[in-house]
């Protein structure tokens, strides 16, 4: 099996790993076991890699993949060449394309809170709506959990522009099938050889299940009581020690 891990609340705890989630990389690693990060989270893989580091995670940004690099792939499918993008600085110099602030082909939502995007930044992007340029976003996550408590993510806003504009915005992080779909070719493989291992039922299950791969609802991070009753995971764990015995050859 390859096997496709959610990050945060699955592998990470804020700054902490989560459970017993090094011991279950190292154990992969071990087994020279295929393995992407797949996250939600607009860090570079750089940054991320270094976050693992710092738990004693030690993987080559080449496996860890975010939403921002399914993006740019299907900019350049559409031959998109330029577009308004709503992000932190850091996330901007990620992008492919030539960023813009009037007429863009395409506009791109990743995330509001790091450069506190108000008012001004949402009626813009509204107005582009309105004027029916193409919207995506890279998730439609309502809120994410960290060491303070839940705070409001891009979906928040996302799901307030589709109400106020009457339209869908086209999500490209999970629980999308160009995302997860982006992961299997890089792993090189097959759908039905992928686990897929996270804590959000509606993004990591949900997303699994859409391509056909196997899934493994955890415990911890966003998992609510009877999460599980909301979607067939393949299995559901508490901790990763009992995926390792469910597994048993990795």
């Amino acid at each position: 099996m390859k096997y496709i891990i959610d990050l945060d609340g699955t592998i990470m705890n804020g700054t902490n790993a989560n459970l017993d989630s090094v011991h279950f990389v190292h154990e992969l690693q071990r087994n020279e076991a295929d393995f992407i990060i797949m996250t939600n989270s607009m860090k570079s893989p750089e940054t991320i890699a270094k976050r693992l580091k710092a738990v004693d995670i030690h993987v080559s940004s080449d496996l860890i993949l975010n939403p921002i690099i399914a993006i740019n792939s299907f900019l350049q499918s559409k031959n998109y060449t330029n577009a308004y993008v709503v992000g932190s600085r850091n996330e901007l110099d990620q992008m492919n394309v030539e960023l813009i602030e009037d007429n863009p082909q395409i506009v791109v939502l990743l995330d509001f809170e790091k450069e506190n995007i108000g008012y001004q930044t949402l009626q813009h992007v509204y107005e582009f709506m309105n004027q029916g340029v193409p919207v995506i976003t890279a998730s439609k996550s309502p809120y994410y959990k960290s060491v303070n408590g839940p705070k409001l993510d891009t979906g928040a806003f996302v799901h307030m522009l589709e109400s106020v504009g009457n339209k869908e915005i086209e999500v490209l992080g999970k629980p999308s099938q160009f995302y997860f779909e982006a992961g299997i070719k890089k792993l090189n493989a097959l759908q039905n050889e992928c686990v897929v291992i996270g804590d959000d039922w509606s993004t990591d299950i949900k997303g699994a299940l859409s391509m056909g791969c196997k899934s493994v609802l955890i415990k911890s991070g966003k998992y609510k009581s009877d999460d599980e009753k909301k979607v067939n995971s393949t299995w559901v764990i508490n901790t990763f020690e009992e995926l390792l015995v469910e597994l048993g050859d990795l």
